[in-house]
């Protein structure tokens, strides 16, 4: 039963799995004017984990949304149940922030974006990469015009996916056999976007590798794609990187970004101890910082002030938060990008034209 905003938004989490313990729940606890109310899960294992006895354990989410005073709900399942969560709730009329992907297809995508605009309510999806402050100081540069019009956007996001062996194999595998790397690279397409302002996915070509894991979509991928605005983008995603070996590099993950406009640049670099830079090269301005990263929760919870602010204020999203289109956006290049990938065949295993 939803309530009326107050000045402390009551949240409901549906999924307490890995993310939402090591995520989601703290990044509630550091929220200003947020209170995490209930938590349902299928598996009375994970509710049995909550360490604070003032929020209430459901097993089913459709009990939580009945018998609960809530003014949002976090989505935090597998992205396979996305659509019915995120659905319930909205009809429930609540307000709700789904992780990402959004879903498992622009079909679904589209009811969760149709029930949001029948509610009336908020629908926000955790490109939580938004948030991080460097890409809002990508942002801004561009904004204030300093390497002129973007026409292309590079980049490189390769990470081992948890290793193929392990605690977290099984996590690993689902995922790709649900999304595929694309799973933590969506966050890219969904930062090409925001660096420049939005715009429509087309002449999108992908191309994939197995590496010989039996799994549906590849661990490795490289897409070409172009938006409507004219930029040009290519990124090179993977859960394949040091995935077949013990050894892990410094940093772990491999990232590069480098932003071409008609009249200057902006390059992510990687010094040899591990840290980040972010460097602008334009004609009027140029500049080197520190790029900070942050950690799940940290993100997370900037997402969550913005988002209770919002309510509370009965206004639209701020452009940090993506909306259920922006959501639908990067899912329409995912997806496609992983059709064709299959479709094109394992790169691996494709014989060399004489």
């Amino acid at each position: 039963m939803a309530r009326k905003t107050s000045r402390v938004i009551r949240f409901g989490l549906i999924g307490y799995g890995k993310h939402g313990q090591w995520a989601v729940v703290p990044a509630m606890r550091a929220a200003v004017g947020v209170r995490l109310a209930a938590v349902a899960d299928l598996m009375p294992s994970n509710l049995a984990l909550l360490d604070d006895k003032s929020i209430t354990g459901y097993t089913d989410y459709r009990q939580m949304l009945k018998r609960e005073e809530l003014d949002a709900v976090y989505v935090a399942t597998r992205v396979e149940t996305h659509c019915e969560a995120v659905t319930a709730a909205l009809q429930a009329g609540l307000h709700v922030i789904t992780e990402k992907p959004m879903a498992t297809s622009i079909r679904e995508c589209r009811q969760m974006i149709a029930a949001a605009q029948k509610a009336g309510k908020l629908l926000g999806v955790d490109f939580e990469s938004r948030y991080i402050t460097g890409f809002q100081q990508i942002r801004k540069w561009i904004a204030a015009g300093h390497i002129g019009h973007i026409r292309a956007i590079h980049i490189d996001n390769l990470w081992d996916g948890h290793k193929i062996w392990g605690p977290l194999g099984k996590r690993r595998r689902r995922f790709c056999d649900s999304s595929g790397c694309l799973d933590c690279g969506i966050h890219k397409l969904d930062l090409t976007r925001y660096f420049s302002g939005g715009g429509t996915w087309r002449d999108i070509k992908a191309f994939g590798t197995w590496f010989g894991e039996h799994v549906k979509y590849p661990p490795h991928i490289a897409i070409m794609a172009c938006l409507d605005t004219g930029v040009l983008v290519t990124l090179n995603a993977s859960f394949a990187f040091t995935a077949y070996i013990k050894r892990r590099l410094q940093g772990v993950i491999y990232d590069g970004l480098a932003i071409l406009g008609d009249r200057g640049v902006i390059v992510l670099h990687k010094d040899p101890k591990g840290e980040k830079h972010l460097e602008l090269a334009g004609e009027k301005l140029a500049k080197t910082i520190p790029f900070t990263e942050h950690g799940h929760s940290t993100v997370i919870t900037l997402l969550l002030n913005d988002f209770a602010k919002s309510i509370r204020a009965n206004t639209s999203l701020p452009a940090e938060i993506a909306t259920g289109y922006d959501g639908l956006m990067a899912q329409y290049c995912a997806d496609e990008a992983n059709r064709l990938a299959i479709k094109n065949g394992d790169t691996g295993l494709l014989t060399p034209a004489k």
